[in-house]
Formats: structure tokens, C-alpha cells, sequence
């Protein structure tokens, strides 16, 4: 089951008291993380760390979207987290961990944040050398999740999504 890591969106004693503001969006985006991946998977477990996913991605299709055979698998050993010396959003394959950075404290849309998170997903599963990810991720939240607008609305910077 996709594991989403609240302690680490828990801001500290330090930022409650120091910067309120930050605590308060940390809270935001700690509730549209769970929102967004209720959509994607369906309603959670709920543990003392955090919430526990328990179906992939729906509408996904290993042999339709390109998928790794396992990537039911590959959903269930996920974890998502929250790191503030991060900026943007990343997948790391070796651990099998989506990271959102601090950018995501700033408001963002649940649409958007749902895309991302479906994004990063989906560049531990898909079954294509790294650098042919973003044209298949793409076509797999337009068509295959039928999810409206741009598939990929915050676009991707430098090396830590494949890009330059």
C-alpha cells in the first residue's frame, strides 16, 4: 500500500513558533496530498505515521499505458513524503520514494497536486529508458486517466525529472 509519510509534513516546535505561516501550509499541503491520493486509490487506512493507499492508480493498465508487470507492487512498497530542503517534486527508483520539496507549501490546486503525484508515480513504473518517460507519463494522464488540461502543468526542471 502507498504509504504517505505525515510525521514528515508534521512541522517542527521550531517552525510552529518561528513561522506560523509555514506550519499552517505545511498542514494545507499534508491534507491535499491525502485528497489527491483518496482520488487516485480510494479511501485509506490510517496508521500513527501516516495513511496507508491500498489500490494502485485507477485506470491504469500495464500492458495498455507501458507499465512495469509489477507496478501493483512497485504502488504498495511507495512512499510519499515531505522534505524542506527539497524544492520540487521527485521519485527515487532505489527507494521507491516520492518527494515533495518545499515549493509545494505555496498554494497550490488539488488538480494540479493530483498530477503530480501521479507523475512521479508513474516514473518508477513506466518500462521505458528514463529519458522516454515524459511523452508516455503525458499520454497516460491525458488519455489512459483521462485527467482534463495539461498533464504535466508545473513542466519539469533540469536533471532531477529526466529533463536538460
Amino acid at each position: 500500500m502507498a504509504f504517505v509519510y505525515e510525521v514528515s509534513f508534521r512541522p517542527s516546535d521550531q517552525i510552529m513558533s518561528n513561522q506560523p505561516f509555514l506550519a499552517a501550509d505545511m498542514k494545507v499541503l499534508l491534507e491535499n496530498v491525502n485528497w489527491a491520493m483518496q482520488r487516485v486509490s480510494g479511501p485509506p487506512s490510517v496508521t500513527s505515521e501516516g495513511r496507508l493507499y491500498g489500490r494502485p492508480p485507477k485506470g491504469l493498465n500495464a500492458g495498455r499505458d507501458g507499465l512495469k508487470f509489477d507496478f501493483a507492487k512497485i504502488w504498495d512498497d511507495t512512499i510519499i513524503c515531505f522534505d524542506s530542503d527539497e524544492y520540487g517534486a521527485s521519485a527515487n527508483f532505489k527507494e521507491l520514494e516520492i518527494t515533495l520539496g518545499e515549493f509545494f507549501t505555496k498554494p497550490q490546486s488539488r488538480l494540479i497536486l493530483e498530477k503530480v503525484l501521479l507523475h512521479e508515480f508513474l516514473h518508477l513504473v513506466v518500462d521505458l529508458p528514463r529519458a522516454l518517460h515524459h511523452g508516455r507519463i503525458n499520454q497516460i494522464i491525458t488519455h489512459g486517466l483521462k485527467i482534463p488540461g495539461d498533464p504535466n502543468p508545473l513542466g519539469t526542471v533540469g536533471l532531477e525529472c529526466g529533463g536538460l
